[in-house]
């Protein structure tokens, strides 16, 4: 066999083992994101000087591998509807699959996407809650009189999970 046949055959093989491996292991690695929804709203009413917590909104993320981690969570808070003056001081984000909470800092600006970085590596299926922190400055107007309590609410919230399987 000459020189130039033996190469070809042999670049033509490594090309076929790296089609195959290439091809192989794509095959069994997968990568998505999930955007789930919810009807929920989060809301609080406080009194003048008052710092407090809102009600939670849940979400179930399932039908995933079973094996997905999380690469990336985004929470967006959904509308906004106020009266009086309340400070949003942060967000808390947990998971069925963690012992601890995530404060994520945030202005309380609505349809925001907050993005945070507790949950990097943990399984993606299991059940999140959001709720957020807040404090009342000033209550609402009514008649011409300001009141001594303001309210807060952010309705139809979602989380996008970014996963992965191969880790």
């Amino acid at each position: 066999m000459s020189r130039n046949k033996f190469l070809k055959l042999l670049f033509s093989a490594l090309l076929v083992i790296t089609m195959a491996f290439t091809a192989t292991t794509s095959a069994y690695a997968a990568t998505g994101t999930k955007k789930v929804t919810s009807s929920g709203t989060m809301s609080l009413a406080l009194n003048k000087g008052q710092t407090g917590n809102s009600s939670e909104v849940t979400f179930r993320v399932s039908g995933l591998p079973t094996n997905a981690v999380i690469t990336k969570l985004e929470v967006n808070p959904g509308s906004l509807k106020y009266s009086g003056a309340v400070l949003t001081n942060y967000l808390t984000v947990s998971s069925s699959n963690r012992s601890s909470a995530e404060k994520v800092t945030w202005n309380g600006k609505e349809n925001t996407t907050l993005r945070t970085n507790g949950f990097l590596a943990s399984k993606a299926n299991g059940t999140y809650t959001i709720s957020f922190n807040a404090t009342c400055i000033s209550g609402a107007i009514s008649h011409g009189m300001i009141l001594d309590i303001g309210s807060k609410s952010y309705s139809n919230p979602y989380i996008t999970i970014y996963w992965d399987d191969s880790f």
